[in-house]
């Protein structure tokens, strides 16, 4: 799969200079083996699993580009979507996270945005009354957060706001960070022109573990974005919630 998304990416890219950086999480499937070979890639073997964000963030540290694109290896070009994202953020806001509306192989829609927590009390009950709506609309909008699939911005970004917290192991920790972003002024906006297919779900199938793993994360953010009292609260709500459904 990784290499089926490598080799869309060269196949598709033209028109600009980009490198393709994979960061390899301890694997011992015999990747390693593999794509160490690969002299198209720069490739970076982590001895340990560090998680999502700790294998961006090693990316990220070597990287040379005025832009980073960070995309999911079980992803897959249909078109030029590099420049694309390249062309709308050179003549467009510096300040932006883009991503685009991800597909499914199929061609059905495939989660592309979604908002942050609500780290309030008012937020929690503003969004009861008025919940939001995940309908894509296929229109350049802006949006609270990217998904982490396909999240492409200026290194400058990337500079101000410090990168992922590797504390996070999996899941929500894009959403943390574009949260941090957004308190620097930096904001997720979503364009139609780029076409990648997501084939969702490969990384960790559904499983006790998988929830378990997206709780602990989630319980995380909670507790580093809230007041505590109103953390309280929400580890209170969630139990009320469990033991009701």
């Amino acid at each position: 799969m990784t290499c089926e998304c490598i080799n869309s990416i060269i196949e598709k890219t033209q028109g600009l200079q980009y490198e393709i950086i994979l960061v390899d999480n301890a694997s011992t499937d015999g990747s390693k083996e593999f794509f160490e070979k690969d002299e198209r890639i720069k490739y970076i073997y982590s001895e340990k699993n560090g998680g999502f964000g700790y294998g961006n963030n090693l990316g990220m540290k070597v990287a040379k580009g005025k832009y980073f694109f960070l995309l999911n290896s079980d992803t897959l070009l249909i078109n030029n979507a590099i420049k694309k994202f390249y062309d709308y953020a050179e003549k467009a806001n510096q300040n932006r996270i883009y991503g685009c509306y991800l597909e499914h192989k199929d061609g059905s829609y495939s989660t592309s945005f979604f908002c942050f927590p609500a780290f309030s009390i008012k937020d929690f009950i503003n969004r009861k009354i008025h919940p939001q709506d995940y309908t894509p609309t296929y229109q350049e909008t802006n949006v609270e957060a990217i998904s982490g699939t396909d999240m492409f911005f200026n290194r400058e970004i990337y500079e101000k706001t410090g990168g992922f917290d590797e504390n996070i192991f999996l899941y929500g920790e894009e959403g943390e960070w574009q949260y941090r972003m957004m308190k620097y002024g930096y904001h997720g906006y979503l364009i139609n022109s780029p076409r990648i297919i997501h084939l969702a779900g490969q990384s960790l199938k559904e499983s006790p573990t998988k929830m378990k793993i997206k709780m602990e994360s989630h319980f995380y953010i909670l507790k580093k974005h809230m007041f505590y009292p109103t953390y309280l609260l929400a580890k209170l709500y969630y139990k009320v919630h469990d033991i009701l459904h």
